[in-house]
């Protein structure tokens, strides 16, 4: 079972305007495995499938990370009474940007 974004978070989901990473991080261990039982370079072939089920298990738990915690501070914000800043927005989508681009290093739209 691929980690998929929870009900709850789809709001911030769609808050941010940036979806949640795709990719099933189970289905490319399991192709990993099968390539591990073929002979010769199978093995390496199948140790790089599940370093990359790695890498999009690790983005996506670090975007939920950042959902949860701008849902957090977006319900502080309206259970005192405040208005999110706009500025809330941008943090978030910076953040976003920077741990969810291909390389791990700030998007070029100044995030």
């Amino acid at each position: 079972m691929s980690l998929e974004l929870p009900a709850a978070l789809a709001a911030v989901e769609a808050f941010l305007g940036r979806p949640f990473p795709e990719g099933d991080e189970d289905a490319l261990v399991r192709r990993g495995d099968d390539y591990e039982e073929r002979p010769g370079a199978g093995v390496v072939e199948g140790l790089g499938l599940k370093a990359s089920a790695g890498i999009v298990l690790a983005r996506k738990g670090v975007a939920l990370l950042q959902y949860g915690l701008i849902a957090a501070a977006l319900a502080e914000t309206l259970a005192t009474g405040g208005t999110p800043a706009p500025v809330l927005r941008r943090a978030g989508q910076q953040a976003l940007d920077a741990c969810v681009s291909d390389d791990g290093t700030r998007t070029a739209d100044g995030g």
